[in-house]
């Protein structure tokens, strides 16, 4: 009994220590932890500032990792993921990546992506979402005002060229507004996750009863396509679709 209530007390101090400590002090203690040796530790104070909301390129990095380190080969490649939003052009995120994903047991025929969008993506995730608005509502102000000018000076000289400087202000505004919106989507609605379980079956339907069409294996990267109480209907890679349980897999 004295033994159970001094664990007890152990517990609650671990807990009350934790709590106590700032973001900042918990990060250096991980950081710490992984020099030690202590991966598992150091993932897990990694996941639990995730958790409590804090996003950072070099904390989801670490993440990565720390998990890559303690064997934990899906979370791994869940946290490059989530970093390589924040950075697109990290090199190390994208080389750290292709070996966590060189690991994976699933091999799929993928459907090419065209090269518009995925450059559309990328300069999204150059800078944030607020960035983009902000630049965005300065070029319609820069537009409007161009327009004034535009209209109130007939006879001034450059009348028309503040014409077309309004219109490309414009133009500007409407494609930093969809940068904006992009970026909105693929950082805080993305729809790709990553397969957590270590082996699960795509099925027909939602529910043990559906037909199976496939067999998933941790890491495996999926895109949701519908939500359906505990059961996600996925999109593979290659294109093919199947509902999964919601509990193996965790959204980027």
């Amino acid at each position: 009994m004295q033994r159970l209530i001094l664990i007890f007390i152990v517990l609650i101090s671990g807990v009350l220590t934790a709590a106590s400590q700032s973001p900042e002090e918990r990060y250096s203690q991980a950081g710490n932890l992984y020099s030690s040796g202590d991966y598992s530790g150091a993932a897990a104070i990694y996941r639990q500032l995730y958790d409590e909301g804090y996003r950072s390129e070099d904390l989801l990095y670490n993440a990565g990792n720390a998990f890559y380190k303690s064997g934990d080969n899906a979370s791994a490649i869940l946290f490059y993921e989530r970093a390589k939003l924040l950075a697109p052009a990290d090199e190390d995120i994208d080389y750290n990546l292709q070996i966590a994903g060189s690991k994976i047991t699933d091999r799929f025929e993928t459907v090419p992506e065209l090269f518009f969008v995925r450059w559309f993506d990328f300069i999204s995730l150059l800078t944030t979402t607020n960035i983009w608005a902000v630049l965005a509502f300065a070029m319609f102000a820069l537009a409007l005002l161009l327009g004034v000018i535009f209209l109130t000076r007939a006879r001034a000289k450059g009348r028309l060229l503040s014409f077309w400087l309004a219109l490309a202000a414009m133009v500007l505004s409407v494609v930093m507004l969809s940068l904006a919106l992009r970026n909105n989507s693929l950082v805080n609605h993305n729809k790709n996750a990553v397969i957590t379980c270590s082996i699960v079956t795509g099925r027909s339907a939602p529910g043990e009863s559906g037909t199976e069409l496939f067999v998933l294996h941790s890491g495996t990267r999926v895109r949701v396509e519908q939500e359906l109480g505990l059961y996600f209907e996925v999109q593979l890679p290659d294109g093919n679709k199947g509902w999964i349980r919601a509990d193996c897999m965790e959204k980027i």
